[in-house]
């Protein structure tokens, strides 16, 4: 059984009172592990950078506790939890230069000049920044200073190191590649890393396990394919990916659709066990055949590259999106007012909880 590096018990946060009183947490309990890649995802206002406060110290918890490898850190400073934290901004210290912002930490701790210089140089090799040591912070680019903030964080040697979207303001060809990054500095240190983002595609290729929060609470905790194909109800399956949501009617493990066609369908957890329902699956999941499917007619056709989404309508207005690889020339071959019949893959149709 893993080693637990990061414990939130029952952990709230109120800011105001009375009337004017605001939840931003509420409720919290979850365990990091020693040595992973957690990623902590939802929507602004979620709650996920309140948690990511509590845990470096920058605010105190309403209620609840905060434990670091079994010790409660709930209401120590921020300057004696073994934590350290890459913001949004950089904040790197622009009058000095790369290697002497990545010794600030060290030297602050007091260590011996020998082997500051030693940190240093491991930590410029690390983010392959030898070249760049006696530059100054207004002399690289956005994805350089990203570079260099996180050489900085990780010089002292902290436990944990949090980062607060901290790829937010790079271009997307730089933030893709400074994602790989990330995930083998995780990988080499060995540190555990908690990462905040609201962006799914983030959490799912570079997470060990994903936490996904909306409105104060956590609503799943899991790896990044159980997050994918099994969501714990709507909220999840529409944030992570997209999602088509069908409603009908469960008897047994097949559901009626309220367009007509019985299916077979997968139960999620705390799915009911008859009745009304909705149902959920990923457009990738459904193929477009000539017939022994769902009739549906086209809408549209979007072109996005690498794929074509076809939006298609079945008999009573439900709109289904179906994801197609696209062709090297020429387009799918579907128009407006085409008629199709859709294939659901096996198991692919899940069955969601009732929304609380």
């Amino acid at each position: 059984m893993s080693e637990t590096a990061v414990e939130a018990r029952e952990t709230r946060k109120v800011y105001g009172q009375g009337a004017a009183a605001v939840t931003a947490l509420g409720g919290v309990s979850l365990a990091i592990r020693k040595g992973e890649f957690f990623t902590l995802l939802g929507p602004s206002g979620c709650g996920k950078t309140t948690l990511l406060k509590l845990i470096a110290g920058f605010e105190s918890p309403t209620a609840g506790q905060i434990l670091l490898h079994g010790s409660d850190i709930t209401f120590d400073p921020p300057n004696t939890r073994p934590v350290n934290t890459v913001f949004q901004s950089y904040a790197l210290f622009p009058h000095l230069t790369v290697a002497e912002n990545i010794g600030f930490g060290p030297k602050m701790q007091g260590r011996p000049k020998a082997e500051i210089a030693e940190t240093v140089k491991r930590m410029l090799a690390l983010v392959r920044m030898e070249q760049m040591a006696d530059r100054k912070p207004g002399q690289l680019s956005g994805g350089q200073q990203q570079r260099v903030a996180l050489a900085r964080a990780l010089a002292p040697a902290p436990k944990v190191l949090l980062l607060d979207e901290p790829l937010s303001a790079l271009d997307l060809k730089l933030r893709k590649e400074m994602q790989i990054e990330l995930k083998r500095l995780q990988v080499e240190t060995g540190i555990t890393f908690i990462f905040v983002t609201h962006d799914q595609e983030e959490a799912l290729t570079m997470s060990d396990r994903i936490g996904v929060m909306q409105a104060g609470r956590l609503l799943q905790v899991g790896d990044p394919r159980a997050i994918y194909t099994r969501p714990a109800n709507r909220f999840v399956a529409s944030f992570i990916g997209e999602s088509n949501f069908l409603h009908g009617t469960l008897r047994g493990n097949e559901m009626t659709l309220d367009a007509g066609p019985v299916l077979p369908v997968e139960k999620g957890d705390n799915a009911p066990a008859a009745g009304p329902v909705t149902a959920a699956i990923r457009p990738e999941q459904i193929r477009i055949a000539a017939g022994g499917g769902i009739p549906a007619k086209v809408r549209d056709t979007v072109y996005f590259g690498t794929d074509t989404h076809c939006v298609a309508t079945l008999s009573d207005g439900t709109e289904i999106t179906v994801r197609l690889q696209s062709p090297v020339s020429g387009d799918v071959g579907l128009h407006p007012g085409s008629d199709v019949h859709l294939r659901f893959e096996p198991g692919a149709l899940i069955v969601l909880p009732e929304e609380t």
